[in-house]
């Protein structure tokens, strides 16, 4: 008679447990090819188990092809199945996990990210309840890949408002965080086509774009954001850029570039895609106007929700111009039909309500408190040796030190103490002897992001570093 274990005191019913261990058996080569297997009646009495539990267990290996039956004679074990498998970890123990994307550290200057603690679960959670509760079992259906027509409608009437984005609900596309959407917009760039992006760009875009295949040029930034006199001769399919707060220098690109950009793409057939990706967060007068707004069939605007509210929502948008409409349609349709309903209906009534606007108007409060303290920190700390920029808007600023490189060595202490920073130079892509030369000069600069870190965290932060400065490089400022 077979060897087989049952424990009645696991949550694994005792017909799994029979399947299982028949099934081991099998794989073994214990049980042969061809071998006949007792009866549901003579195994049931011999483990002392109903014949039902037997009868589950056989039927189960019967379905999946271990087992088959001859009429009259009984039930025996199929061909080819002695197998060796490879095992994986047990998902009985227990392992030391960190969903983050990013790892935690005592002190974070992480650009890019929203205080997480003051977003308005509570609120989100009352408004996602009333949705479930009152939703129309046609929402439940595959829908629109553009998205749902009320968070479209809802996004048409507030860009406008606070952004001046010529948009209707039809060219409003819903996607998955800004990364979807750049991921989407690099399907349009041909296999000879190149993209071209600003130096120093966010790293998130340039993974995105090369893990789609996308040749990349760059073009220099200086205080007026994009020089836009060092344009190729051979225009390139996209071209990308931040205009109302380059990332991460923070300048803002003038009227006179912007008109210049425009006649650019306009002259060459090419489409500029706006990531505006903070510019809600302005300190001094208010936003910036959307360079959308000067050509809307010729700039791609792209906004993300995961800068105001939380990356974990993964929501942002593209306003299309409309020679695009149908073909970014179909991208995203093939991509993954449309994004999750009950997020986008939820975002609808949130920003519907006014709610959106009044998280805004606290967070500028919140942010410009950190913004200032991170300025008094740096000045009492590093004195004349550090300037600041880019500091009108956003969550980050850059701090530029006279006489200090953050090498490996100072990076690695600032990493044993628990600190993390980047450098401008980390920012910028390497692809010709002036971007090199920028990159290196970038490593006396620090990107600063105060979105997540409040007041005692920057203070302390701060302090952090300039007492690894100091061990490193002897004594400055105060």
């Amino acid at each position: 008679m077979l060897h087989i274990n049952l424990n009645r005191n696991q949550e694994e019913s005792l017909a799994e447990q029979i399947y299982h261990e028949l099934k081991e058996s099998i794989f073994s080569g214990e049980l042969k090819a061809d071998e006949k297997l007792p009866s549901t009646r003579g195994l049931s009495e011999f483990l002392s188990v109903s014949r039902n539990v037997v009868m589950e267990a056989y039927e189960q290996l019967w379905a999946e092809g271990y087992l088959y039956a001859k009429e009259g004679s009984g039930t025996y074990v199929s061909d080819g199945i002695c197998f060796e498998r490879k095992e994986t970890a047990s998902p009985d123990k227990e392992t030391q996990s960190d969903n983050l994307l990013f790892p935690s550290k005592r002190v974070n200057f992480r650009t890019g990210v929203p205080d997480l603690n003051t977003i308005p679960i509570k609120r989100w959670g009352q408004i996602y309840k009333t949705v479930t509760e009152t939703l129309e079992g046609r929402s439940l259906d595959y829908q629109n890949s553009f998205g749902m027509h009320a968070l479209r409608k809802q996004l048409s009437i507030y860009l406008k408002r606070v952004r001046g984005v010529s948009s209707r609900p039809e060219n409003i596309m819903i996607v998955n965080g800004a990364a979807q959407a750049f991921s989407l917009l690099s399907r349009m760039v041909g296999k000879d086509e190149a993209v071209l992006v600003e130096n120093p760009i966010s790293q998130g875009i340039v993974y995105t774009l090369r893990n789609n295949g996308v040749i990349i040029k760059t073009i220099p930034v200086d205080e007026n954001g994009i020089v836009t006199a060092a344009l190729p001769e051979k225009p390139p399919k996209l071209i990308f850029t931040t205009p109302s707060h380059q990332f991460p220098t923070g300048v803002v690109l003038s009227i006179k570039r912007r008109i210049e950009l425009i006649e650019y793409a306009r002259k060459h057939n090419c489409l500029i895609v706006e990531d505006d990706y903070d510019s809600e967060f302005r300190y001094e007068g208010n936003p910036i106007q959307s360079l959308q707004n000067l050509d809307p069939e010729r700039v791609i605007y792209v906004g993300t929700f995961s800068k105001i509210l939380s990356p974990a929502l993964r929501m942002g948008y593209l306003v299309l111009p409309e020679c695009l409409v149908a073909e970014m349609q179909n991208e995203k349709y093939v991509a993954d039909i449309h994004s999750p309903v009950l997020e986008q209906l939820t975002l609808a009534k949130f920003i519907e309500a006014g709610y959106l606007t009044q998280h805004i108007r606290k967070m500028k409060g919140i942010y410009l408190k950190r913004r200032n303290h991170l300025e008094a920190c740096l000045k009492e700390k590093f004195g004349e040796d550090v300037s600041v920029t880019g500091t009108r808007s956003g969550m980050h600023l850059v701090a530029a030190f006279k006489s200090i490189v953050f090498d490996a060595e100072l990076r690695k202490a600032l990493n044993e103490k628990q600190i993390f920073v980047t450098t401008l130079g980390d920012y910028f892509l390497n692809d010709n002897v002036n971007s090199g030369q920028a990159k290196k000069a970038g490593d006396q600069a620090l990107v600063l992001g105060y979105g997540n870190t409040d007041l005692k965290a920057i203070e302390e932060g701060i302090a952090g570093i300039a007492q690894v400065v100091r061990a490193a490089k002897g004594n400055i400022g105060n």
